[in-house]
């Protein structure tokens, strides 16, 4: 959950010995056992870490690349995305734009060897499956794979850049509202987000959905950039404050969206530039934020770079809202407490029911037009969406066997010309029925994985499994997009949202 400045800083060492030198050179002359000197040096820095907040973190070399991707706005690969069942790796969807479009390569595929390594009848972890697959830019892999017509085939596919889009969608959920789905705040958010914001604008919306539930932060420059399109007038934004300077963002340029209605998405996991986001729309009054409880992040970190290659991101800062809050929790008790917050609220009830703070002892701030809000817990939402604990005892098998997701792929594979009649989500949402045909072969693979034909009799989960075919054939006709939109006529923010 990283939130800093784009900002890039080498750390060196001076050459006189540091105790910690001392001892590692003494242990490792005198312990009875080998030992690995790095490893040795990495716990002590990690050591160190925990005395201070939890978001000052250690990232070793190895792990670097991965932890900057996330906010590069592209990676090197083949742009397929996967999932594994039992010892079985299966192509999710193919990434538009990304190297493996127009390579042969299918959702639904089976990966049974990636360059000499065979993976098929072996568990991996998703980590290993990535390392295994991601490589040098226009580095070849060699990937065996079997089709849905049980075909075998060796793709060979070059390495090159995939988009790494953290604008995932953006569309008219009716006549009047856009929405746009914020999965990060990276180094090209804002342009991805203005794209979307001129093409709904050109499209006369008069309300702005933005989803940054379960976004775990980013650049600040790049959420303040989104926040100045929507707020009319000089505001302060943010202000930052940390050991060497003060600083302060205000809003300066006219905005493409100033007068429109503005609801801003939040949940338990929307932490850091998400919150920022959030605070902004709630603390100058510019619209409404619905959800639950946002996670409770307000420091700023940089990162600094280790002779070795790994790095260091050191909070440097804590960021402040235009009422003058900070929202970052409490973090006395230790990481682990800090780290099972979520979980706690979810055991007292908190994600369920409207999350009671205890506001006697928090110090109260003031929107512009002079609602409380408080310090030190997070974004407390204008309009409260219970999370939704609800679960089927009858559909655990049709979940855990990706049975929507393997029934979808394999009959879009061989039943592609059927759904040519469909140019638009919204004429699939409103047109898509599931065919006799469709029945028929579904019912054959509940029966071969097991799972009682006689739960479609329940209403409620009959309700379930066509929605849920329904969003995944939405995602192979439209990608990711698709997915979301179909999504949005069931997700209660959205919905609360529309009211």
């Amino acid at each position: 959950m990283f939130l800093g400045f784009k900002l890039s800083h080498s750390f060196t060492t001076k050459s006189t010995n540091s105790n910690l030198n001392d001892l590692v050179h003494l242990i490792e002359r005198e312990y009875v056992d080998s030992i690995d000197v790095e490893t040795l040096y990495k716990n002590g820095i990690e050591g160190i870490l925990k005395t201070l907040d939890p978001h000052t973190v250690y990232i070793p070399k190895e792990e670097l690349t991965r932890a900057n991707e996330q906010l590069s706005g592209a990676f090197y690969g083949i742009g397929a995305a996967f999932f594994s069942y039992q010892d079985t790796i299966y192509i999710s969807s193919i990434i538009p734009n990304g190297p493996s479009e127009n390579k042969g390569l299918f959702p639904g595929d089976k990966i049974i060897q990636v360059d000499t390594h065979i993976v098929s009848g072996k568990m991996y972890s998703n980590e290993e499956i990535i390392n295994k697959i991601r490589g040098g830019k226009d580095k070849p892999l060699k990937l065996k794979v079997l089709h849905l017509n049980n075909k075998l085939e060796v793709l060979t596919i070059k390495r090159g850049i995939v988009p790494n889009k953290s604008v995932e969608a953006y569309f008219k959920i009716n006549d009047t509202t856009g929405y746009i789905s914020i999965s990060v705040f990276s180094e090209t958010t804002y342009a991805e987000f203005k794209e979307a914001l001129t093409y709904l604008v050109n499209q006369k919306i008069n309300h702005l959905v933005i989803d940054v539930s379960n976004n775990p932060g980013g650049y600040m420059d790049a959420v303040t950039q989104i926040a100045d399109e929507l707020i009319p007038g000089k505001h302060t934004l943010v202000s930052t404050i940390g050991k060497k300077n003060k600083d302060s963002i205000v809003s300066s340029v006219e905005g493409a969206f100033e007068k429109g209605k503005v609801t801003v998405l939040i949940n338990e996991y929307a932490a850091s530039a998400s919150e920022i986001l959030a605070g902004i729309v709630q603390d100058l009054d510019r619209g409404k934020v619905i959800g639950r409880r946002s996670f409770g992040k307000g420091l700023v970190q940089e990162q600094f770079d280790l002779p070795d290659h790994s790095a260091i991101r050191i909070t440097v800062a804590r960021y402040f809202l235009p009422s003058g809050r900070c929202i970052q929790k409490p973090y006395v008790d230790g990481k682990e407490k800090y780290d099972e917050d979520i979980e706690t609220r979810y055991n007292q009830g908190k994600l369920t029911n409207l999350d009671s703070i205890n506001k006697t002892d928090k110090k109260k701030y003031y929107t512009s037009k002079k609602r409380e809000v408080f310090a030190n817990q997070g974004i407390i939402p204008d309009v409260f969406v219970k999370l939704d604990t609800s679960f089927n005892q009858k559909l655990i098998y049709f979940h855990t066997k990706y049975i929507a997701e393997i029934f979808t792929q394999k009959y879009f594979y061989f039943n592609k010309k059927d759904f040519n009649q469909y140019k638009s989500m919204q004429q699939f949402h409103n047109e898509f029925k599931l065919t006799e045909k469709m029945q028929i072969e579904l019912l054959q693979l509940m029966k071969t994985n097991n799972i009682d034909p006689k739960i479609f009799q329940d209403k409620t989960v009959n309700t379930i499994i066509i929605t849920a075919l329904k969003t995944e054939f939405s995602k192979l006709l439209f990608n990711k997009v698709g997915q979301l939109y179909e999504q949005s006529f069931t997700n209660k923010m959205i919905q609360a949202s529309l009211k």
